[in-house]
């Protein structure tokens, strides 16, 4: 297995799940994009959103401004992710992982899983009724796709790592593979190096995944931007609109 703080990319094992299934023991996969297919909205965003009620954002209407121009680039597949990365994680530099932490997990609590979409939690109940390796692939970074994960029930988290510096405290930078794009196949090649699927599943909402979706045996598109949307129309692949229930 990846040590769990590889400096190619960040794997949580999140249920442990390494006992049971031996890394090179052939496997079905299923990997799940977290915003907008798992989750009714974007995780960053709302992450944000709660650092700036925290008071560790000061300008929070500059900061909503930045962050809304990078949703529009994100959107057109044009994110310049390192700036992107600069911006998220600007506010945790200096800030020990332990209270990064503490307050990750009450967020998560408040504002993420009341908008988890009910149709991606029997997605992904079925997954691993049927015995497969679960995990959650996203371009946000791992501090907050982790202990998600972990909730979820998934085996593995891949998200972009962050820097420590010796007393456990982040830095405000990034390190490894920039799960985004291209980068999320790469961090899975990666993976995959010591696991050996047999069939892959994927989901995503997004036009930034086409490259993973283009890897995997079964690809979905839930709730698909409309250039992913016209490509899945046209490959036949399966198009669901996840939504919550009132």
């Amino acid at each position: 297995m990846n040590d769990l703080t590889s400096p190619v990319t960040m794997i949580t094992d999140a249920c442990h799940g390494d006992a049971a299934k031996a890394p090179d023991a052939p496997m079905t996969l299923a990997l799940f994009d977290l915003d907008d297919t798992l989750l009714n909205g974007d995780i960053t965003g709302l992450w944000s959103q709660w650092l700036i009620d925290l008071g560790w954002i000061e300008d929070g209407d500059a900061y909503r401004a930045a962050f809304a121009e990078h949703m529009a680039a994100y959107a057109a597949g044009t994110l310049d992710m390192e700036a992107h990365l600069a911006l998220l994680l600007t506010p945790l530099a200096g800030r020990s992982e332990a209270d990064v932490r503490q307050q990750v997990d009450a967020f998560l609590e408040a504002e993420v899983v009341p908008r988890l979409f009910p149709q991606g939690h029997e997605r992904l109940a079925w997954h691993r009724d049927q015995g497969h390796r679960v995990v959650i692939i996203s371009a946000s970074p791992i501090h907050v796709v982790g202990p998600l994960a972990e909730r979820l029930g998934a085996d593995q988290a891949l998200a972009t790592a962050l820097e420590l510096d010796s007393r456990r405290r982040y830095t405000g930078k990034a390190e490894g593979i920039r799960t985004f794009q291209g980068g999320k196949l790469e961090a899975l090649r990666e993976w995959l190096a010591e696991h050996t699927p047999v069939e892959s599943f994927g989901y995503s909402d997004s036009r930034n995944d086409l490259p993973l979706l283009e890897f995997v045996d079964r690809p979905f598109a839930i709730n698909p931007d409309p250039t992913l949307d016209a490509t899945a129309r046209e490959r036949g692949w399966p198009v669901q609109w996840w939504r919550q229930v009132d």
